[in-house]
Parts: C-alpha cells; structure tokens; sequence
C-alpha cells in the first residue's frame, strides 16, 4: 500500500474541524442557560476538549511540516494555534487575577 501524501495535514484539519464544531457548540450553550451549575459545565466541557484538540492538531501540523502547504495545511494551523493561545491566555488569566 502507498502511504498517504498529506497524512499529518489531514488528521490536523479534521481536529480544526471538531474544534469549530464544539466552539459552536459551547456559544449555544451560553444562549440556552438553563442552569447556573448545568451551563457552566455544557460550556466548559466543549472549550476543555477544544483545547486538547488544539494542542493535538498543532502538534499534527507542525510534525507535518515537511508536507506541502494547502489551504487544509494553513486552516488547520490558523485554527488550532487560535485555540492553543486562547486555553493558555485562560490558564494565565485563571492563574494570574483568580
């Protein structure tokens, strides 16, 4: 069998994917606000997993450096940095003011 061409850029971009997709997830969860504890925990459990999918998919992107660069390539290290420097700025901000 021959290997995929483009295989660390693809599994990246599907994590940008899933990102987006529970991103969008928790911004519904703040409009539902059913309960003060049940709202916190539907939101912080979408921005939790986006951010481990972060870190995977730039780790992802950046073990396939070598690869050629695509619009997947460049989408999927746009999104996935985006949301690495956001769960950092929370730790930070939780850390430094909480």
């Amino acid at each position: 069998m021959k290997p995929r061409e483009y295989h660390y850029t693809e599994r990246s971009y599907r994590m940008s994917r899933w990102v987006l997709m529970l991103l969008a997830i928790a911004a519904l969860m703040i409009t539902l606000n059913i309960k003060p504890l049940i709202s916190r925990i539907l939101f912080g459990l979408p921005i939790f997993l986006s951010g481990i999918l972060g870190f995977a998919g730039t780790y992802m992107v950046l073990k396939g450096i070598h690869e050629p660069l695509t619009e997947k390539k460049v989408i999927a290290l746009t999104v996935n940095l985006a949301m690495v420097i956001l769960i950092l700025t929370i730790l930070l901000s939780n850390t430094l003011y909480g």
